[in-house]
């Protein structure tokens, strides 16, 4: 089980470039890097390529959605403001040798349309589809869930998997977060295996609270497992806010990686 950690959300009570090493000896192989603004691209590529883990996902810039504001991939007005950040995002990916590049939620502002949101939402993935076309990095959208932001566009993984069934683009695929879907009061197992063909990169947390597993109502290691069963054999990805120091949280690791977590 191929497992990687987010620096941005984890590990957080080091500085940013010793995090990287605190996953690998942690016993992640991989690490996410949603919040690509609060470090340099270069050194943090030389300090993955250091602690010998893969960059397995970034995020496009989202302006200020985590503020509280629309974001940038499904608001009218903002095509602009997304074309510029996705072909920044673009660059830093190839420097990180990103596997994949998540294009980031949006919310519906105020005057606008759900439908005109959406209109702008396939417009601008088929823009980064385009400026996309000669990398290897796959494209990856996300449902968030409606308790957590109910004015988020997509709060439906099976409307994520609708847009990307629509482009019938092989580098376009569906991040499915366990936590999400849990949230949205759905099973994620029977979830996933409706959607498993275009899934192509998983995340988790415990629900609710969003923290590491054990911490809620999740029992996260089963449900992994489930989906590896399935023959889902990509990353799985740490994205939660540790209840505490990140390792003083990771005894759920033990039941997936053995005594490499011991490492």
């Amino acid at each position: 089980m191929k497992l990687a950690a987010s620096v941005s959300l984890m590990f957080r009570e080091l500085p940013l470039l010793d995090r990287f090493d605190a996953a690998r000896r942690a016993g992640f192989h991989g690490v996410e890097i949603q919040r690509l603004h609060e470090g340099d691209p270069a050194e943090m590529a030389r300090a993955a390529k250091d602690a010998g883990v893969q960059v397995v996902l970034v995020n496009c810039g989202l302006a200020d959605y985590l503020q509280g504001g629309p974001g940038l991939s499904g608001v009218p007005g903002r095509e602009l403001k997304f074309r510029e950040t996705f072909a920044e995002t673009l660059e830093v990916a190839h420097l990180l040798s990103a596997q994949h590049i998540h294009l980031g939620p949006s919310r519906v502002p105020s005057g606008a349309s759900r439908a005109h949101c959406h209109a702008t939402y396939r417009d601008n993935i088929r823009l980064a589809l385009a400026a996309s076309a000669k990398t290897e990095a796959s494209l990856l959208i996300e449902a968030m869930n409606p308790v957590d932001a109910p004015d988020a566009l997509i709060t439906d993984p099976f409307l994520a998997a609708t847009l990307v069934r629509q482009f019938r683009q092989t580098r376009l695929g569906l991040q499915f977060d366990v936590y999400h879907v849990a949230m949205s009061g759905s099973d994620p197992v029977i979830s996933f295996e409706a959607v498993q063909p275009i899934v192509r990169h998983v995340q988790f947390a415990d629900a609710p609270g969003r923290h590491e597993p054990g911490t809620g109502q999740l029992d996260v290691p089963r449900i992994l497992a489930a989906l590896a069963d399935l023959g889902y054999a990509g990353w799985f990805g740490a994205e939660y806010y540790p209840a505490g120091a990140t390792p003083d949280g990771l005894g759920w690791l033990a039941s997936l990686v053995g005594s490499e977590a011991a490492g």
